[in-house]
């Protein structure tokens, strides 16, 4: 039985590294091509399953052959994808991606068949209570997609599983009173400074988070990049610095953050074990190019909390970087 159940976008990537963006009407020539799964669902599930959690995908792809490709790996990561359908009319979703020199990627999407998922092809037995349903705010984009999340939202509440939510950028701008509404139903949110200050009308990053917390968002992961980010619940909140990393793609880094916020509730790990790990998780997930299937292993995220648990600067980081090893190492 999956611990963790994932509704979000199943898409294919195509990363082009270039020197730089070009202006309109030019060309930029890519050193390389990189084809891989990617889609935030996707990828929170593929690092979630790395790390040795049973995850369960419910989401859509076409029937062509990048749904071969993006299922191919998603099988290969030890996946169960029983609820993901395949669209007979529709193409998968693919994501055209370039990568310029500073390792910053830029986004060129198709959504495709990931948003013609029905409640219909959600079972009634989808979600149980020791379930943790994590959702990607494209779900919640367009129809009939949106009343499928709704849909695993009413079953979750139902049974009283846990919800996150990883909010992004696009959805927070066209999906706003969808979001917002489900605000309260939220165990986690996951979002970014801009989508923080939007969904609240904050001014302020502080203000944007204690604003989350009070509409009854259980525990906020505010990312804030470069700066690693801030981890609140009805207690306070803490800030935790970012690692060290040489950046080579930032493709699916927010992914990865999600899916260490989301181990660090599964094992119980204290508040700034979840700052710590996620990251970590992030800061791994831009040393590689591309995602999905090219996210580290375990046992490359334990080397690398292991190869900075004497330098991070952060009080009581010792015992905290042991427990995080210590559930990492169960697997």
């Amino acid at each position: 039985m999956p611990e963790v159940v994932v509704f979000g976008d199943i898409n294919v990537d195509v990363l082009m590294p270039i020197s730089s963006f070009p202006v309109s009407g030019e060309d930029a020539m890519a050193s390389s091509i990189t084809v891989c799964q990617g889609g935030s669902g996707a990828n929170t599930s593929i690092v979630l399953s790395k790390l040795g959690v049973s995850v369960q995908m419910i989401g859509r792809t076409g029937s062509d052959h990048w749904g071969k490709i993006a299922r191919q790996s998603l099988q290969d990561c030890g996946i169960d994808l029983r609820a993901v359908s395949r669209d007979p009319k529709l193409s998968t979703g693919l994501i055209f991606i370039p990568v310029t020199e500073n390792g910053e990627r830029t986004l060129f999407s198709f959504r495709g068949a990931n948003a013609s998922i029905t409640p219909e092809n959600i079972k009634s037995e989808a979600i149980k209570a020791e379930h943790f349903l994590h959702l990607s705010g494209y779900t919640f984009l367009r129809s009939p997609q949106r009343e499928a999340a709704w849909r695993l939202v009413e079953m979750a509440q139902q049974t009283g599983a846990r919800i996150s939510l990883d909010s992004g950028i696009a959805p927070v701008n066209q999906a706003h009173p969808e979001l917002v509404k489900l605000l309260p139903l939220l165990s986690t949110l996951i979002l970014g400074v801009t989508e923080a200050k939007s969904l609240t009308g904050a001014e302020t990053k502080d203000g944007a988070v204690q604003a989350l917390i009070e509409s009854g968002v259980n525990l906020v992961g505010l990312k804030l990049g470069s700066e690693g980010c801030l981890i609140a619940n009805s207690d306070g909140e803490i800030h935790v610095p970012p690692f060290p990393v040489q950046v080579i793609d930032t493709t699916g880094a927010g992914d990865a953050f999600s899916a260490g916020m989301i181990y660090s509730q599964l094992k119980s790990l204290p508040l700034p074990c979840a700052g710590i790990l996620a990251n970590a998780l992030g800061g791994l997930a831009t040393t590689v190019l591309g995602g999905g299937w090219f996210f580290p292993h375990s046992a490359a995220v334990i080397r690398f909390i292991e190869q900075n648990a004497d330098s991070f600067p952060y009080p009581g980081s010792q015992a905290l970087f042991a427990s995080i090893l210590n559930v990492l190492r169960e697997v």
